[in-house]
């Protein structure tokens, strides 16, 4: 219909416009903070002795304090996480993400992070970005719930534009953000994400990545115990620093109102730490870099951890502006570098100190931000190898589980609570919402254990499904009988058998007024993926199969966009 094929193309041209404006955005922010860290801190390495010092501390307070005042008096929203503004903006309003915030977070972040202050670049420029995408959707004049859409779109593509990784900026949108399998969402954010990268690219042909890696290597199955080092290690680090973070940032608020008293303390304890460690300021791309190729020494890798983890606290318990992103991706690249070049030097075995440089870089990042899928992506995507991903998927999952249990929220997460917004799994899960009656298939097709299996293949000819009740006289529920079992009986010509001789027993049954998240963890605990639905006397009322479930799914969480199809 012509107004199904002009929506469609007012849509993809919205995607494509967020990603290239997000890219041109990401590609604008990174050469910001090049700038102004060739007029800031790099002055200051150029110089020596007590000057060099003076500056490194200088630099970072007074720019600190200065951005304070300015942030409070003109832009109090730019404070915090800047993860937790864009979820707040998702989960609550896009006004979260208006015109004042994203102009200051532009303008201001370049000059935190070039001052010395060991954040990442990452955070503020999702905010960019994610607030252009709603201002195009808004430019489209498109409904509400589609600003709201937009916000992923954004996100997905200020990451990609930073490294070139696009799965990994749309992986991250959904861990971070939705968490929905939403195709037309999907669809116009990996449009978005793609976009942006090729604008990266494009702005910068022949370079390198902003965080370029090679490819590592491991060659012996026992190293997976040096892997599973680093992912506890990654884990309990994580954890503390989180912890330590939000409890010293909860006790400088109560002690000192004004933000610009607390940058400036911020700024201080990060140029006095800068003297005794120039590695740890500012972003630290490089240094990553240089570690997940190879590089670095025992006593150079726990210096950069030591000093980073540390400026890492101080910064984000103080406020000063940035993200988590990048520091986390230099502490885990630290912390696995420590551990590979230790068990070198302890067990004089030959190890690839790269390799384990990029499992702690995906570890950490695992650990903090409490997204595994793209920290796995993010190092593949990186290397452009998959051989890493056996220990990789290892550390992470260690890292994730042993942080959770530490610090059971993130930096954004504590403060969202602390806010009052609440970020409940179900409110982002469509299915959270439901019950096992609003998704089972009716009526089933069922068997008693006497009926021929001649009559069985008959009646599921024309069917695909996997798994069939089982009832006896009274209905209820006795077992279940799987098409592959069917199909096995005709090519054995096992046709006098009857369904009682392949009858297996079912593993778990559903109730009615069940809830479809507590369902789903009772599969998950039993490895099945379908189960029949009983009523309260046991008799057999549904099914619930996978496409039973992405029916719901999809069926509960509209396609962005679909306000403009009608």
């Amino acid at each position: 219909m012509p107004t199904t094929k002009l929506g469609n193309r007012t849509l993809l041209l919205m995607f494509v416009g967020a990603g290239l404006a997000s890219g041109i955005a990401a590609v604008l922010f990174h050469a910001a903070i090049v700038a102004s860290r060739h007029l800031m801190l790099d002055r200051a390495f150029q110089t020596t002795g007590l000057t060099r010092g003076a500056l490194l501390i200088a630099i970072p307070t007074l720019t600190a304090a200065i951005l304070g005042v300015i942030v409070q008096r003109f832009a109090p929203s730019a404070l915090g996480a800047n993860l937790a503004r864009v979820r707040r903006a998702y989960v609550e309003d896009v006004g979260h993400l208006d015109a004042k915030t994203v102009l200051f977070t532009f303008l201001l972040t370049p000059l935190s992070l070039a001052s010395g202050a060991p954040l990442g670049p990452e955070g503020p420029t999702v905010v960019v970005t994610s607030g252009l995408s709603v201002w195009i959707a808004r430019v489209f004049k498109l409904p509400r719930k589609v600003l709201r859409g937009m916000i992923p779109v954004g996100t997905a593509a200020g990451i990609a534009a930073i490294f070139r990784t696009p799965i990994t900026g749309v992986v991250f949108a959904l861990e971070e953000l939705f968490g929905t399998s939403s195709r037309s969402l999907l669809g116009g954010t990996l449009i978005a994400a793609v976009a942006a990268a090729v604008v990266q690219q494009i702005t910068s042909p022949g370079s390198e990545r902003i965080l370029p890696a090679t490819a590592a290597t491991w060659h012996h199955v026992w190293e997976l115990g040096g892997f599973t080092i680093v992912g506890i290690c990654a884990g309990v680090m994580s954890g503390v620093a989180l912890r330590c973070a939000a409890a010293l940032r909860d006790r400088l608020r109560r002690r000192f109102a004004q933000v610009w008293i607390r940058f400036a303390i911020g700024g201080l304890a990060v140029g006095l730490l800068g003297v005794l460690s120039p590695t740890m300021l500012g972003v630290g791309y490089d240094t990553t870099s240089f570690l997940v190729r190879g590089g670095g020494s025992l006593l150079f890798d726990a210096e950069a951890f030591g000093s980073k983890i540390l400026g890492f606290m101080i910064a984000a318990s103080t406020g000063l502006l940035g993200g988590t992103f990048a520091p986390s991706l230099l502490i885990g690249a630290s912390l696995g570098a420590l551990v590979g070049h230790a068990g070198r030097l302890l067990f004089d075995v030959s190890l690839d100190s790269g390799a384990y440089a990029l499992v702690g870089m995906g570890a950490y990042f695992a650990g903090t931000l409490r997204a595994p899928i793209a920290a796995v992506l993010i190092v593949v995507e990186l290397t452009n190898d998959y051989g890493l991903i056996i220990p990789l998927m290892l550390a992470v999952a260690l890292s994730q589980l042993i942080s959770q249990a530490i610090a059971p929220q993130t930096l954004e997460e504590d403060q969202l609570s602390r806010e009052g917004v609440r970020h409940a799994p179900e409110l982002r899960d469509p299915l959270g919402r439901l019950v096992v009656k609003d998704v089972m298939t009716t009526a089933p097709v069922t068997f008693t254990g006497s009926t021929p299996i001649v009559e069985a293949i008959e009646r599921t000819r024309d069917l695909r499904h996997q798994a069939y009740p089982v009832v006896d006289d009274h209905g209820r529920l006795a077992g279940l009988l799987f098409g592959d079992d069917i199909a096995r009986c005709v090519r054995q010509q096992r046709l006098d058998a009857t369904v009682e001789d392949l009858r297996q027993p079912h593993l778990i049954a559903a109730r009615e007024d069940e809830a479809v998240r507590d369902l789903l963890d009772r599969m998950a605990a039993t490895a099945v993926d379908r189960c029949p639905v009983v009523d309260a006397n046991g008799t057999v009322v549904g099914f619930v199969s996978p496409s039973d479930l992405m029916r719901a799914r999809f069926r509960e969480q509209p396609l962005i966009g679909e306000e403009t199809l009608r």
